[in-house]
């Protein structure tokens, strides 16, 4: 029988400049070896609820049982860091090992000058069963893909996403019971992801895991949280059986509405016949006057008239309370622009090198009108590099790119500009722009109220859609996207999957997300990784 590791009852939330709860009344539990997604719109209080969890934040009502505090957290801005070898990253989680396992090195290196000493700190190394805990790391880096050699190279010189993979590395080395993952395949490349589900597969750990990879959820979980409307709905099933789920409740939903909405017409049809009923049983009376039985009979009739408006008005008021909430989420499209024919970028004989190793040379392709393109290739390989050469950001050490000159090119960048964090939301469109540009992040679930803050006191998903809705205001042709998808909610995810199928375009894809990517891509173009 599995062991519950954390039971949380009646949790509610709140950061003190906000009048609402984030979340409340929050109850589940996680139990050793589950799988599970947790899911909900940007701003909805997952990586909160993570922090909770954790205990670096305590709720205003309710209680956590934790069973184990042997949990390992990983923010979405977490990596390796240090100029420091991976064995000794590694190594560092146990410090006691690790200054036996430094000293024990440094006595070899010198040629064990002490062979006593030398005897005891094996012996002493021996019984912290640091031989099976060398072993162990030296498996983990293997199943996260780096070869042996790479335990003597610094942490620092890494790609970003090899940190992210070497910071999750350092979680699997140690036998932790709970893993808490918020977004971990942000800049993994499919490589990296195909390891982190072969750990995940292999540990038999808990995991709540965050994440608006819907690939890598449907190959990782068994069980999916989803926080709506401030509370926590369950489903079971992968995110596949989740959204099929979703669509049967709406319809349903739906179908339940409609004939709830039917009643509560009927019943007002009802209502205001009672209602002129009762306006001429009045006459009958008042005409009456005092001829006995006919002003009784008239006031009787205007009671009973009266009392079956009471019983249709309680009845509209119970079918009110049972008519089922249904989120409003709008479709954003991008505009209909003028799309030519024929070639619309040719890239010639591209070569481009970073700190001595070569990227890529003799490098072609050529993109018609209306294509769209998935640039693959692992970390390091040089695809956002790519894209910064075609867009002129940054010029090759050789051959040219030559784009059509009928283009209107949009750029969605991996990273945010840390300068626009100094301007508001507002700056990033013209005044003629902010009626539209309100509604379209009214769409995706942006708050009128953020349109006049700052970027920088936005959270990242939010920052991605202003983003998005700006590149959908400057009308382009050509849609350039690295990663687009990072730090989105699922179901921004969903809508912009469909804004860029109907998209009429060029695009230009660079992204980790195999759902996008196969549903979006026309041909791909692949980087081989280069070691010179």
């Amino acid at each position: 029988m599995n062991k519950m590791l954390l039971n949380i009852s009646g949790v509610s939330f709140a950061y003190q400049d906000m009048k609402d709860y984030l979340f409340e009344n929050v109850k589940f539990s996680i139990y050793s070896g589950d799988k599970i997604g947790l899911l909900g719109y940007n701003g909805s209080g997952k990586s909160t609820l993570l922090d909770i969890v954790k205990g670096q934040k305590s709720p205003d009502t309710g209680e956590i049982a934790r069973q184990t505090e042997n949990i390992f957290y990983l923010r979405q801005e977490d990596y390796a860091v240090g100029n420091i070898d991976v064995q000794n990253y590694l190594t560092s989680s146990r410090p006691k090992f690790h200054h036996l396992y430094e000293e024990i090195n440094a006595i070899e290196k010198a040629r064990i000058p002490d062979p006593i000493k030398y005897a005891e700190l094996l012996n002493e190394f021996k019984e912290l069963d640091g031989y099976e805990f060398i072993q162990r790391i030296k498996k983990i880096i293997t199943i996260f893909g780096f070869p042996e050699e790479d335990m003597e190279r610094r942490v620092d010189t890494f790609s970003g996403g090899e940190r992210r993979l070497l910071k999750l590395a350092s979680g699997f080395v140690e036998e932790y019971d709970l893993f808490l993952l918020d977004e971990p395949t942000n800049y993994l490349d499919d490589a990296g992801i195909e390891f982190l589900i072969n750990a995940i597969h292999s540990s038999r750990a808990a995991f709540l895991i965050v994440s608006h990879d819907r690939w890598f959820l449907d190959e990782t979980v068994k069980e999916i949280l989803e926080i709506e409307r401030k509370k926590i709905q369950e489903y079971t099933g992968n995110y596949s059986v989740f959204i099929n789920t979703k669509e049967t409740e709406l319809k349903e939903k739906t179908r339940k509405k409609k004939k709830i909405e039917s009643e509560i017409k009927h019943l007002r049809e009802l209502e205001r016949s009672y209602k002129i009923w009762a306006k001429r049983r009045e006459k009958d009376k008042i005409g009456a006057g005092d001829k006995g039985f006919i002003s009784h009979r008239a006031a009787k009739l205007m009671k009973r008239s009266i009392q079956s408006k009471e019983r249709i008005q309680k009845r509209i008021e119970e079918l009110k309370q049972t008519k089922p909430y249904i989120e409003k989420w709008y479709d954003f499209r991008f505009e209909n622009t003028f799309v030519p024919k024929g070639a619309c970028l040719t890239v010639n004989r591209l070569a481009e090198k970073i700190n001595d190793r070569l990227l890529f040379k003799e490098f072609c392709f050529t993109t018609g009108w209306g294509e769209k393109v998935a640039i693959l290739g692992p970390n390091g390989s040089g695809k956002t590099t790519l894209l910064e050469i075609i867009l002129n950001i940054k010029a090759p050490d050789e051959g040219e790119v030559i784009w059509s000159g009928q283009t209107n090119v949009g750029y969605l960048p991996q990273q945010w500009n840390p300068d626009d964090d100094e301007k508001e939301v507002s700056e990033l469109f013209r005044e003629d722009q902010w009626d539209r540009a309100r509604i379209l992040l009214g769409c995706l679930k942006v708050k009128g109220g953020n349109f006049h803050k700052m970027l920088g006191g936005l959270s990242e998903g939010q920052k991605r859609k202003i983003k998005l809705v700006s590149l959908i205001m400057s009308e382009p042709n050509v849609l350039i996207l690295d990663e687009p998808t990072t730090h989105l909610d699922y179901v921004t995810v969903e809508i912009l999957e469909k804004a860029l199928k109907d998209f009429k375009g060029t695009i230009i894809l660079v992204t980790h997300d195999k759902f996008l990517r196969e549903r979006i891509q026309t041909r791909e173009i692949k980087i081989q990784k280069s070691n010179r």
